[in-house]
């Protein structure tokens, strides 16, 4: 029986489809939480699973994506060390510079909920967006 054996170009492109198609998901996923099923949306359901529901599957999906990110990355090892020790090509000096810009601008916008200031919510419980987006009133 013949080994099974995958080109590292295919292999590559195959992980970088999975990543933006998990992306996708991620990001359709959490959109969807904040919008579509926001804090306290009570017994709504989208395909009948809750938010609970799918934050559950939102954090699974993010894990996913974190798990092919890291391969990602391990993938392209080679070019990271040559990139560390300066000896990367002018293309690959450009893409690690574009890299570079991108982690920092995802840094900054991880971090940016961290320094912001914590103010006093005055709506005092008039649910979400000050009430509009959910029909409290039951009918």
């Amino acid at each position: 029986m013949a080994g099974f054996a995958i080109n590292r170009t295919v292999l590559v492109r195959v992980i970088d489809l999975l990543a933006f198609l998990v992306l996708v998901a991620m990001i359709s996923s959490g959109a969807m939480l904040e919008f579509s099923l926001p804090e306290r949306s009570g017994r709504l359901a989208v395909w009948g699973m809750n938010r609970h529901q799918w934050g559950d599957i939102h954090s699974m999906i993010s894990l996913a994506f974190l798990v092919l990110m890291s391969v990602h990355l391990l993938l392209h090892l080679r070019f990271i060390k040559l990139a560390l020790v300066g000896q990367a090509s002018g293309e690959q000096k450009y893409r690690l510079l574009l890299g570079v810009v991108c982690l920092v601008i995802l840094l900054l916008l991880a971090l940016a909920p961290n320094v912001a200031p914590v103010t006093e919510d005055d709506r005092h419980g008039e649910g979400f967006r000050g009430g509009h987006g959910v029909n409290q009133s039951g009918g």
